[in-house]
């Protein structure tokens, strides 16, 4: 048994039937497992090892399990290692039936003696926090934390009590860090599990005061939660839940009946006047804005036509977005199955169903055709051909066209289309604003007074002040006047940068800023980076070929340029000629694609942009250089580029940058001081020509 549990080419396969409680425990079940170097596969004929994590809540998930035990005795026959667990809700009567079928039969509060018990071996029957295990995520973007386990309630037809014992909650400094943790990896959405999650009380603190701190994580996510009980419901947590930044307008509000009589015989401490009061309240608080889904049992014992009626009344009053109808089922050890006769017929609880779902669907449409032509924030879960599919705040499903995979974003969708269960609509794209122009053209000034203005926070698209050190030269903004700038200062001069990692990390703070709900502006005057986010450029991903890089390093710039020109006459004429990496890089990908490095290659617009251009004219341009680079001789230019060329050389791409490289001869004692100043001049005002140049050819740009 030793060599089957620690074999390093075992497999194993999870299959999980019940809640989302059951989904998270098995999570813990597969780090447990791949702690003992199992690997996990999806097809259960390849596996060593299955579990089943079974669900005893409803008799259709319990027969799920015993329909699966033609095909373990099939796979034992071809594989004489294979083994089977049984863990999750197990009640009585089943562990009974199912101990002889199954190899092992183990909780899930024991999951760290697994590997013991696995091996044979006696242990005490003594529970742990399993919760404690961390566990393997299934899911990149949602994320299942359980914050209690088990139940104090004991409603007549649920079995939970008796599968998962009374009610614990987790340490909250334990939940904190795991929510924490999530957000940290990039998780979007959290979900807070119990089975009466807003019981759960830790040393004082309460599931109103748990969310206040969930509250203060740094990070964009949705936070949600199940289960509730309506009786725990206080004025404290819907005060909470409206003020959190966190928390989405999505609550599940089981109800389980519309008749008090059935409500008193089920044990639930409230009546059907009492839970519209509090749905009343809470739609009144969130003034309307949430979407309400409940659960709802039909065919008790002995409920009437009347009784029932009466959950139709409350279901076309209520008017929920979503409900989990179920037909009831005795659950063994329950009050209901041992004292109670089950004396609904199977085909009147069918029908009973179908009408409380008809109302549902009634409702449910309803709700949705007020979303038509109305933008709502939208997680994106997955891509799938054409479609992104995502929940919506209110946790509807919902699709929209999209050449990008924006899983794991949150956008902007507008409803043009609504079903009962589902939304269809298309990609708001986000506003930003782009401000460029000529050097000393004043775009710094201009986004600073506009982002002060529209809240706004700045990302630079300057192929120089990226550089660190890089600083008098380069006209880094001094006084931003608290406006966040962003790609400032982010490497070294020797390091590599590109305009394809420029769009990336330009898109990634873009895409920062618009969480925080503020206006990106991208401000710079480098051309190819702001037509990089502009037309959403795609740049081929071609790898460093190290051969022929150290053959083009023993070329002078320009037989650099002499051999790109042969490859590629048209890029030829747009690339800069003193730029040694960028030719190499050119030569790279012309040789590899054998296409101009700079033919275009556009996808569909990310953002929804608008561009202003500063147009100033000639002789006011000049003479703004002029001071300029005046004023940055005084600030000490000189001593910031010997202090770079002592360091860097002027080899490097940066260092031959206008402001930089004019000094090199001067130190060399090749030139004058004032031939320096006035070459830095005359080169700015060439390289202002060169960028307007490029402006010019974009129709879209709105100059002031």
């Amino acid at each position: 048994m030793s060599d089957f549990v620690y074999c390093l080419h075992m497999k194993y396969h999870i299959i999980t039937f019940g809640c989302q409680m059951n989904i998270s425990d098995s999570e813990r079940i597969s780090s447990m497992l791949e702690s003992l170097n199992y690997k996990e596969t999806s097809v259960l004929k390849e596996a060593d090892l299955v579990v089943i994590n079974m669900c005893s809540v409803r008799q259709p998930a319990v027969d799920r399990v015993y329909g699966l035990i033609p095909q373990f005795t099939a796979l034992k026959t071809k594989n004489k290692g294979f083994k089977t667990v049984l863990t999750g809700c197990i009640l009585k009567p089943e562990r009974t039936k199912l101990n002889e079928i199954f190899d092992f039969i183990l909780d899930k509060e024991q999951l760290n003696k697994w590997p013991e018990l696995l091996r044979g071996k006696e242990i005490e029957a003594k529970k742990s926090d399993y919760l404690k295990i961390v566990p393997k995520y299934k899911n990149k973007i949602q994320a299942l934390v359980p914050i209690s386990n088990g139940c104090d309630n004991f409603c007549t037809y649920c079995a939970v009590p008796f599968t998962r014992g009374k009610l614990i909650s987790r340490n909250h400094k334990e939940i904190l860090k795991e929510v924490n943790d999530l957000v940290i990896k990039g998780y979007k959405e959290i979900w807070l599990l119990g089975e009466n999650v807003n019981s759960y009380n830790s040393k004082g603190v309460n599931f109103s005061k748990l969310i206040k701190e969930i509250d203060k994580i740094p990070g964009k996510f949705w936070l949600r939660f199940t289960s509730p009980h309506p009786k725990d419901f206080s004025d404290e947590l819907i005060k909470t839940l409206k003020e959190s930044n966190k928390f989405v307008p999505y609550l599940n509000l089981p109800v389980q009946s519309g008749d008090n009589i059935i409500l008193r015989e089920m044990n639930r401490p409230y009546t059907r006047e009492k839970y519209l009061t509090l749905v009343d309240k809470i739609k009144k608080v969130f003034n309307n804005n949430i979407s309400i889904s409940t659960d709802i049992i039909v065919g008790f014992p002995n409920e009437t036509e009347e009784q029932f009626k009466n959950s139709e009344r409350l279901m076309k009053e209520v008017r929920f977005d979503l409900a989990f109808i179920s037909q009831y089922s005795p659950r063994p050890q329950s009050f209901s199955c041992e004292k109670l006769e089950d004396n609904v017929l199977k085909k009147i609880k069918k029908r009973r169903a179908i009408s409380l779902n008809n109302i549902l669907k009634k409702t449910a449409f309803e709700n949705n055709q007020k979303l038509l032509n109305k933008e709502v924030d939208v997680l994106v879960l997955e891509k799938d051909k054409e479609y992104c599919t995502g929940r919506t705040d209110q946790n509807k499903a919902i699709r929209f066209k999209s050449n990008e995979d924006l899983s794991g974003k949150f956008v902007k969708v507008k409803i043009i289309k609504v079903t009962a269960w589902n939304l269809e609509g298309i990609l708001v794209k986000p506003k930003i604003v782009v401000i460029l122009g000529s050097t000393a053209s004043g775009k710094t000034d201009l986004a600073i007074d506009l982002a002060k203005k529209f809240n706004g926070e700045i990302v630079s698209a300057d192929s120089r002040t990226i550089y660190r050190g890089m600083d008098i030269g380069t006209a880094k903004p001094r006084d931003t006047k608290g406006v966040p700038h962003h790609l400032i200062d982010i490497i070294s001069p020797d390091e590599d940068f590109n305009v394809a990692l420029f769009k990336q990390e330009a898109i990634k703070k873009i895409d920062e800023i618009i969480e925080k709900g503020k206006l990106p502006i991208l401000v710079g005057g480098t051309g190819l980076y702001i037509k990089s986010i502009v037309e959403n450029l795609e740049f081929p991903q071609i790898k460093a070929d190290e051969k022929l890089r150290k053959r083009l390093e023993k070329k002078t710039t320009e037989e650099l340029f002499e051999t790109y020109k042969g490859l590629d006459k048209e890029g030829s004429e747009k690339i800069d000629r003193n730029n040694r990496r960028r030719l190499i890089r050119a030569i790279e990908v012309s040789s590899f694609l054998n296409e101009s490095f700079f033919k275009e290659r556009k996808k569909e617009p990310i953002y929804d942009i608008l561009q202003i251009g500063i147009k100033i004219n000639k002789e006011e341009l000049e003479e703004r250089i002029r001071k300029r680079v005046d004023k940055m001789i005084k600030q000490g230019l000189e001593k910031e580029v010997k202090k770079l060329s002592k360091k860097y050389g002027f080899i490097i791409p940066p260092m031959q940058t206008i402001g930089y490289r004019e000094w090199e001869n001067y130190f060399n004692k090749k030139e004058t001081l004032e031939n320096t100043i006035e070459k830095i001049k005359i080169n700015t005002v060439k390289f202002s020509k060169r960028q307007m140049t490029w402006f010019k050819k974009d129709k879209t740009i709105n100059w002031i």
